[in-house]
């Protein structure tokens, strides 16, 4: 909970557009694939059974995915379709300056909050300078924060929900299948550009309900403990030794 207000002035110093993943709505994801640039796909998956949350970031990690089937029952699985800015966001300037400022993705008016009711914000965790955080306008306080910020969070929330089984069942028709465990690790994909671009425009309908548009789904863990326990709860595991994906532990 935040507790000192909290006062941000950008400094543009580019250091937020640079070595990371910066999640798009499937709107926005369309527009940086037609603007030449490449999106990235982070898949997690969970079921309460095996995931200790507790209720309250359950349901707001349920709003956010789609129920697939995996081996003889279903889990629930979370596609993050993210820009690629692991050098740097293709749209920066030599001179640290966004070059579509006004068509920013919505992630990049928000920050520096956090979208995630569960974490925090904290200055310290931010790639921001020191004198970013000294001046400014207070971003958030014990009451709440600034009320235009919530309400752009409000619409990356709504935006996650409406997109949920969409970008499901577009990893479906790239033939992606796999996910990592929540809060273990991610797989992260790398389409190329046109497929990817011509998945989200396949004019497919998909279903109110029903996994068939979604596919049958693999989980790939790290720890061997997790893995036979799900594996025990007739989860398909993914133990191929060669993939397309990359899996990165979270810890």
């Amino acid at each position: 909970m935040q507790h000192e207000p909290t006062r941000f002035n950008c400094v543009g110093c580019g250091a937020c557009c640079k070595g990371r993943f910066i999640p798009l709505t499937l709107l926005e994801a369309r527009q940086w694939l037609e603007r030449g640039h490449d999106v990235a796909i982070l898949l997690e998956a969970f079921k309460q059974l095996h995931w200790p949350a507790s209720e309250q970031e359950y349901q707001h990690s349920l709003l956010r995915s789609a129920q697939v089937s995996c081996g003889n029952t279903h889990v629930q699985v979370t596609a993050i379709f993210a820009a690629n800015a692991l050098a740097q966001c293709p749209n920066l300037q030599a001179d640290d300056l966004c070059s579509i400022y006004d068509e920013r993705p919505l992630v990049c008016r928000i920050y520096p909050m956090e979208i995630n009711p569960f974490i925090e914000l904290k200055p310290q965790d931010k790639d921001c300078p020191r004198e970013a955080w000294e001046h400014g306008e207070i971003i958030a306080s014990a009451t709440g924060s600034d009320s235009s910020l919530n309400s752009l969070i409000q619409v990356s929330r709504l935006a996650d929900r409406a997109d949920a089984r969409a970008k499901i069942a577009i990893c479906n028709r790239l033939g992606i299948n796999v996910a990592a465990w929540k809060a273990e690790a991610l797989v992260i994909q790398f389409p190329a550009r046109e497929l990817l671009l011509e998945a989200i425009n396949a004019e497919e309908p998909i279903p109110e309900s029903g996994t068939q548009a979604l596919g049958r789904w693999k989980l790939r863990v790290a720890q061997s403990s997790l893995g036979e326990a799900l594996a025990r709860g007739e989860l398909a595991l993914d133990d191929a030794e060669s993939v397309d994906y990359v899996f990165h532990a979270l810890r």
